[in-house]
């Protein structure tokens, strides 16, 4: 450690302790996120020089009991994995919190060797009012990224502590968990930031394929960014209302950050583009380009029709496939298993395969 930045961990912790005393805080010394959390942890009676007490274990330990946990747990993995594969190694450990602060999925290695991290597990819930200040509870409180390293935690304990968070988010906007990384030693924050929030965007993805009963869209300014954490998502009803929409593609069609949608048809989304454009927006096919206002256009790619909440493990695995269907799945039986997750629905499951009902036809006679 430098000694700039040592002199800087040292008037952090002496400050922290008068704080913690009843003392006013200098301006600028805390990112105003980590503030709120000493300000909240103060409040909860936490002291700087106390030992981290965390919460007991959920009564079904490492079990997921909630459907969303463990659907939030299933999408996050991959991408744990992938940043482990890059920043993983001894006394670091990779996690996903729900929106509660609960560990719901996670990566580690030889926190056996770091007491004060070793209870940081799946099924544990990391609080402010138990630990203080860290950076998921940060990232929960103020749907941000969150940096909290050295004496910026509120225990003493987590002195040589990093910690750094990215907020997760539902289909309609709101924080459902973060992603979190949590080790000794020191880490580039930046460029950290940069991988985790294209994980966190990855994740949100999954999320949106795993909605099943609705038409899935890939929308972006750039064709290139289509099929990457970068694109749009939009899931479409079969009435043509637009259910929720992930971040990138709230951003490029100006909607609201946060919360449900208003009451939006895609023919409105679209309000630019031409008959024949809107017509083919859920037709299957390659990306091709759409206007949505006087100077503005996206690339659309189709991704997949609705899917029944019956439909196997199979069907589930091709959802997260964008493009063309397989010639596996042009078969009869294939068609078939099309037609029945439409619920006999001859024109979505046609629309869904990319062929005309007249083909569709065709194979369930062959």
């Amino acid at each position: 450690m430098g000694g700039m930045q040592l002199e800087q961990q040292q008037a952090l912790a002496a400050a922290r302790q008068r704080f913690a005393d009843g003392g006013a805080l200098a301006e600028s010394l805390l990112a105003p996120s980590v503030q709120r959390s000493w300000e909240r942890s103060r409040l909860a009676g936490v002291q700087p020089r106390q030992e981290p007490h965390y919460a007991p274990l959920a009564a079904s330990g490492p079990r997921l009991d909630d459907p969303a946990d463990r659907r939030l747990a299933r999408c996050v993995r991959d991408d744990l994995d992938h940043l482990w594969a890059a920043f993983g190694g001894r006394q670091w450990t990779l996690f996903c919190v729900n929106a509660g602060g609960m560990i719901v999925a996670q990566r580690e290695h030889g926190l056996a060797d770091v007491p004060v991290l070793r209870p940081i597990q799946v099924g544990r819930q990391l609080r402010e009012i138990d630990i203080g200040t860290t950076a998921p509870a940060c990232s929960l409180a103020d749907d941000a990224p969150a940096l909290v390293r050295g004496n910026e935690h509120y225990l003493d304990r987590f002195a040589a502590v990093f910690c750094l968070s990215v907020p997760l988010h539902g289909l309609d906007g709101e924080v459902l968990g973060a992603l979190d990384i949590t080790g000794t030693g020191d880490r580039d924050a930046e460029l950290l930031h940069g991988y985790f929030r294209q994980a966190a965007l990855s994740t949100e993805n999954r999320l949106m394929v795993e909605h099943r009963p609705c038409h899935l869209l890939a929308v972006q300014h750039d064709a290139r960014w289509l099929q990457s954490p970068l694109q749009g998502l939009l899931a479409v009803e079969e009435d043509g209302r637009v259910r929720a929409a992930n971040r990138v593609a709230r951003r490029l069609f100006g909607l609201p950050r946060r919360g449900p949608l208003p009451l939006l048809a895609l023919e409105g989304l679209f309000a630019g583009a031409s008959v024949h454009q809107r017509r083919r927006l859920l037709q299957a096919g390659p990306a091709h380009r759409v206007r949505i206002g006087e100077d503005t256009a996206v690339y659309v790619q189709y991704l997949r029709g609705p899917l029944a909440a019956r439909a196997g493990v199979r069907s589930e695995a091709a959802a997260g496939q964008a493009g063309a269907p397989s010639l596996r799945a042009l078969n009869a039986q294939g068609v078939r298993e099309a037609v029945a997750a439409h619920h006999g629905n001859i024109a979505a499951a046609a629309r869904q395969l990319g062929i005309s009902r007249t083909t569709l036809y065709r194979h369930l006679r062959g």
